[in-house]
């Protein structure tokens, strides 16, 4: 009998014992689940905040740029006349004689936001060699939005009547504008 008694209490603290591992396996898989539900909210509290900080920054870019947003649409509302008469003017004010042979549209360079066209002009000049870089300086600092795509100097064929030392200039001027053309 008292082998019997023996044998019983050893089976029972041996399933004593499973259930205890039992419990303890439980315990550790709970607090794993707890763990990775922890990590998975400070992951999600962190992309939340890093997208309401980019909001509040966009907010805060498109608020700040508004009044530069008028001034260049402004500076930017040039129409095509107006912009050949102050190309035109650069020769007058360079000394030479210039004439605006073209002006074509060359597409749209903007966004939805801000339209905005590209008009190539082409302007030749004949003159002195001094007075045409003149010219080429101030056709880079003129007061609208521009620039000089492509320029070509060549020494001007002599011919019978002309003064001798005179330059042949062509110039490519991009002007960018908001006025429909």
């Amino acid at each position: 009998m008292r082998m019997r008694y023996r044998t019983s209490t050893a089976i029972l603290v041996l399933g004593l014992a499973f259930l205890a591992w039992g419990i303890v396996g439980y315990f550790a898989w709970t607090i794993n689940s707890d763990e990775n539900k922890r990590a998975a909210d400070a992951r999600d509290a962190q992309l939340t905040a890093v997208k309401n900080a980019q909001s509040v920054r966009t907010h805060a870019l498109v608020v700040d740029a508004a009044p530069d947003n008028a001034k260049l649409k402004e500076l930017l509302n040039v129409d095509v006349v107006s912009a050949s008469y102050m190309i035109e003017g650069v020769g007058r004010a360079a000394g030479v004689k210039m004439r605006l042979s073209d002006a074509q549209p060359e597409g749209e360079v903007g966004t939805d936001i801000l339209p905005l066209r590209a008009v190539g002009f082409v302007v030749t000049a004949d003159g002195k060699f001094p007075e045409l870089l003149h010219a080429v300086r101030l056709f880079e600092s003129l007061p609208i939005p521009s620039s000089v795509t492509r320029l070509d100097i060549e020494r001007a064929p002599k011919s019978p009547g002309t003064p001798s030392g005179l330059w042949h200039l062509n110039v490519h001027i991009r002007v960018i504008t908001t006025a429909q053309i």
